[in-house]
């Protein structure tokens, strides 16, 4: 077997870049559904049209954190994680967790607790981030999931690919169970695992752009059907009983599946150079997510700032939506371009130097024979 090298990074091309900066802009879209203070998920909630366009906007989500693990794979597909940059990933969510724990407290937004400030130098755990605590544990693990799909080769894979899909996506889906099999950092890792796959396959297969995103458009349509056909069935008391209409967009969802896998193979296949301003928005992503989803930062957000509830009667109501979305997006990217620069300084001159030399010897271990005499 090839050995995985320990490779240095080299500019990107900015299709996949730019489908990051979609995955994300997509998961603000969800936080702003979910969070913002509408009953989504009620059964008896009044119903309206803007109502239903507040349950369409959280479904992408799921799509969107799909889409960003299956980039994840892609890229370290071919290469080993360093070691450092798993440092660096654990520093930048607990800076960002001290700060605005710190930040809320003393603008008597937030009241401040030892045990509170405690539980801060723990950020990577799933009360605080689910998403940062799979993704952390899932880069940890990478090097040995590489090395794995390295050994299966591509039809072994692709066979891997299947069978777990129809146990952890179909089955869960068609039953609406999803809490049937795996967990959050498995599904993560089969994600990771298609994203690895995708990288092969795509340098010898190639697909129509209005296939991919006719693929996209049908699972995603599909789930707004099923959205509008549960609204009235919960409403309705029919035999069939409530259906919980999110199980179909949720994360484990066949139909988030499709639509995270075909609108990854359309950026993929799109032909776009690399463009310093696509690559360095899509940097920022990740502190997008750790400002805007802040267990402290949220609640305040979408309920004391922008009231959402207070405009689901506007016949306006999408376009402030989108507004609120697009809005808490940039500002949140400018805020953590900002922080990365300050932050990447003091790292960079005292704390990489230092990280480095481990860095190699843990590429060295992984790129070790299995057996050594």
């Amino acid at each position: 077997m090839t050995d995985v090298k320990y490779v240095k990074k080299a500019p990107r091309q900015s299709n996949l870049e730019l489908s990051r900066i979609l995955a994300m802009y997509l998961i603000v879209m969800h936080h702003f559904s979910v969070h913002g203070g509408v009953s989504i998920w009620s059964g008896s909630a009044p119903l309206s049209f803007n109502f239903y366009l507040d349950q369409l906007l959280s479904t992408g989500g799921k799509i969107g954190v799909n889409l960003f693990v299956l980039i994840t794979g892609y890229f370290l597909a071919k290469k080993f994680s360093k070691f450092s940059s798993l440092v660096y990933l654990w520093i930048k969510t607990f800076s960002y967790v001290i700060i605005f724990f710190l930040l809320f407290c003393a603008l008597g937004l937030h009241p401040f607790s030892w045990s509170s400030l405690v539980s801060c130098f723990f950020p990577i755990r799933n009360d605080f981030y689910w998403f940062v605590s799979a993704y952390f544990l899932l880069i940890l693990l990478s090097p040995f999931i590489t090395i794995g799909i390295k050994a299966l080769g591509q039809r072994k894979l692709f066979a891997f690919l299947l069978i777990f899909g129809f146990f952890w996506s179909v089955i869960p889906t068609l039953t609406t169970k999803p809490e049937y099999y795996g967990s959050t950092l498995f599904w993560f890792v089969y994600l990771f695992s298609w994203g690895a796959f995708l990288r092969d396959y795509l340098e010898k297969k190639t697909f129509p752009q209005s296939v991919c995103l006719s693929v996209c458009g049908l699972s995603w349509g599909i789930i707004a059907i099923i959205i509008a056909l549960a609204d009235w069935n919960n409403r309705a008391g029919t035999f069939i009983g409530y259906i919980d209409w999110f199980t179909f967009a949720n994360l484990y969802s066949v139909f988030s599946l499709v639509c995270a896998l075909s609108l990854f193979v359309f950026f993929k296949q799109l032909q776009i150079s690399y463009k310093p301003w696509i690559n360095k928005l899509a940097a920022a992503m990740f502190g997008v997510y750790l400002i805007h989803e802040n267990p402290i930062v949220y609640p305040w957000l979408w309920s004391k700032v922008f009231h959402v509830p207070e405009y689901l009667g506007a016949s306006w109501f999408i376009l402030y939506a989108l507004a609120v979305i697009t809005i808490v997006f940039f500002v949140c990217a400018i805020l953590d371009l900002i922080w990365e620069k300050i932050l990447q300084s003091g790292y960079q001159r005292y704390l990489l130097p230092r990280l480095q030399p481990l860095d190699k010897k843990v590429t060295d271990f992984l790129n070790a024979p299995a057996i050594q005499k």
